[in-house]
């Protein structure tokens, strides 16, 4: 089977690993697993339940096809202001990609570092496209900005290769099918007080757990990037994710703090004839 151009690209650069494990080091106290909570839950999109990151590039992308568009029509004040205002929605996107990016690794980490190097080449080459503007040089800011929309296109579609075939942003338990009737899982006998077990209901993993009288039922796949939450730190009727630091409900799946955007499969539970047994909850 060919290999796809964008991993040709990335095998021929091995190099950008270094330097993308250290914006990853640096940024870690902000967007890593012991990092700022309502930063991450912000730039991730946890409040809006779903990822904020493609819905910020649409920004600077649309902003600059219309700079394309009314610098062909001549119309140079309307020109300018949407580059700026490209400029300004490039750095936001900027910023929720990093917080997208931060746990990643490996290809998906290689991928993400150059994606976000080309998003600020660009955004560079429209600030000094916008500087020649001012300076009375348009035909060369115009063409340079020609050249920034090319490297910004070229950059978008590397981030499909991070979304679509790499699976960063997208839930990681969307194609789960959880049981719709009853199931049963586990003895009663064999669930320990506060102790989450991993069983597997119709192939889909489960955790299950004890809180006195109640016995909660959530997917063990972390929504974010699969982690283990049945390996997770307990805390009241929550649980954090050992892998990034989401934090879900054991009640009832939601997600209480990112990076994580979506909820996590709940469960109905009953116990029956000493038996545990799950069915998915009724939407």
């Amino acid at each position: 089977m060919p290999q796809k151009l964008s991993e040709q690209i990335l095998d021929a650069m091995p190099w950008l690993d270094s330097p993308a494990e250290a914006v990853q080091k640096a940024l870690a106290p902000l967007l890593g697993a012991g990092g700022r909570k309502d930063v991450q839950d912000i730039l991730n999109g946890t409040w809006l339940g779903h990822p904020l990151h493609p819905a910020m590039v649409l920004l600077p992308l649309g902003s600059w096809t219309s700079t394309m568009v009314l610098d062909l029509a001549g119309m140079e004040d309307a020109a300018d202001l949407s580059l700026q205002l490209g400029v300004f929605g490039a750095l936001a996107a900027a910023a929720t990609g990093a917080a997208q990016w931060q746990d990643t690794w490996g290809k998906a980490r290689r991928l993400g570092f150059l994606h976000a190097s080309l998003n600020l080449g660009a955004a560079g080459i429209y600030i000094t496209s916008g500087m020649l503007r001012a300076q009375g040089a348009r035909k060369t800011g115009v063409l340079l900005s020609s050249l920034g929309y090319g490297v910004g296109l070229f950059s978008a579609w590397l981030g499909g290769d991070l979304a679509y075939d790499l699976g960063i942003g997208v839930n990681h338990t969307a194609f789960a099918e959880p049981p719709s009737d009853w199931t049963e899982v586990l003895n009663e006998s064999d669930l320990a007080e506060n102790t989450p077990r991993r069983v597997v209901a119709n192939g889909m993993p489960i955790m299950v757990l004890r809180r006195g009288p109640e016995i909660f039922a959530i997917a063990a796949t972390c929504s974010h990037l699969g982690g283990p939450l049945d390996e997770g730190q307990l805390a009241d009727e929550t649980v954090t994710c050992p892998w990034h630091g989401s934090v879900f409900s054991v009640r009832d799946g939601m997600v209480l703090h990112g990076p994580a955007t979506m909820p996590q499969p709940d469960f109905d539970v009953r116990v029956q004839g000493g038996r545990i047994a799950v069915r998915a909850r009724a939407q």
